[in-house]
């Protein structure tokens, strides 16, 4: 059985932040994730397996200079459910909800490798840099080329200016990576 995706209701919630929770092994992508979640122009969708929470993706409020757009995550997949397309799915449908939001574009910190598959691009291809480029205080390397964005609309004037993610990523972002 393949997973549906949806957005994600409130009776949802306590199982997506579960979900992020055993993808991790961690709680900062969850205390993220609750955060942010009620925030004006969040959203996040889950995928359904059985009845169950599977996967969960949380999509947030960013800015590049004084425009708005969207990042993409924290995203996971409960681990006994990785490697089947879930973070994928996850992955599309939250793009075409950004679409349907009348979203300029949506920005993450991810695998170079795979990441662009969705049609995300370096930052650095529309001249913007990464603020959390270097060193965390986990000790955890985020390079430039992790930072990447995808367009869905042509915005006027083109993307310019300082890259701010929401407050609640704070000064530091664990692990780019593939979705858990």
């Amino acid at each position: 059985m393949s997973a549906v995706v949806r957005l994600e209701r409130p009776d949802d919630r306590r199982a997506s932040l579960r979900v992020e929770k055993a993808a991790f092994s961690r709680l900062d992508e969850a205390a993220i994730v609750g955060r942010v979640r009620d925030e004006p122009g969040s959203f996040a969708l889950v995928a359904i397996e059985d009845d169950e929470v599977v996967g969960h993706v949380q999509m947030s409020r960013a800015w590049i200079g004084s425009q708005p757009l969207l990042a993409l995550g924290p995203i996971a997949v409960l681990p006994d459910r990785q490697g089947r397309g879930i973070g994928s799915a996850l992955v599309r449908e939250a793009l075409q909800e950004a679409r349907r939001r009348d979203e300029v574009g949506v920005m993450l910190l991810g695998s170079p490798d795979y990441y662009p598959r969705f049609g995300f691009r370096p930052g650095a291809t529309w001249g913007l840099r990464n603020p959390f480029t270097g060193v965390q205080e986990s000790g955890f390397v985020v390079e430039e080329r992790d930072f990447m964005l995808v367009p869905l609309t042509e915005p006027e004037p083109p993307l310019s200016g300082e890259v701010r993610w929401h407050p609640a990523f704070g000064p530091a972002v664990e692990a780019p990576g593939e979705p858990r």
